[in-house]
């Protein structure tokens, strides 16, 4: 630090105004550049997790590029792959096995 506190002992009012000014400035300049360096780490490690800001703003990080889960359209039936009884019609809310399978980024089978 070249900064001599006997320096700023003999400065007058105005001198020492114009150095905390000052002092404020870099210290407020230092601040952003630790932001943005921390900023540019985060969506570095989002973008190789597949995720960006908004997702952890959200607190939900999407399942696809859309944000939503799977399609599932009304009048057709789905079927959970492994557990043949489970099946849901497509019309109300998704059963529990269904929100389950979602969750584990599985997707009921369409039946024909």
């Amino acid at each position: 630090m070249n900064l001599k506190l006997d320096t700023l002992e003999g400065s007058g009012d105005d001198e020492l105004l114009a150095v905390k000014t000052r002092c404020e400035e870099l210290l407020a300049q230092h601040d952003r550049e630790r932001k943005d360096k921390a900023l540019e780490q985060a969506r570095a490690i989002l973008a190789g997790a597949g995720l960006n800001l908004k997702d952890v703003a959200s607190g939900k990080p999407q399942k696809n590029g859309n944000g939503k889960g799977p399609t599932y359209h009304g009048g057709r039936q789905y079927q959970h792959p492994t557990n043949k009884a489970l099946i849901w019609n497509a019309k109300g809310q998704k059963p529990t096995w269904l929100r389950e399978l979602e969750a584990t980024g599985g997707k009921a089978i369409e039946l024909p």
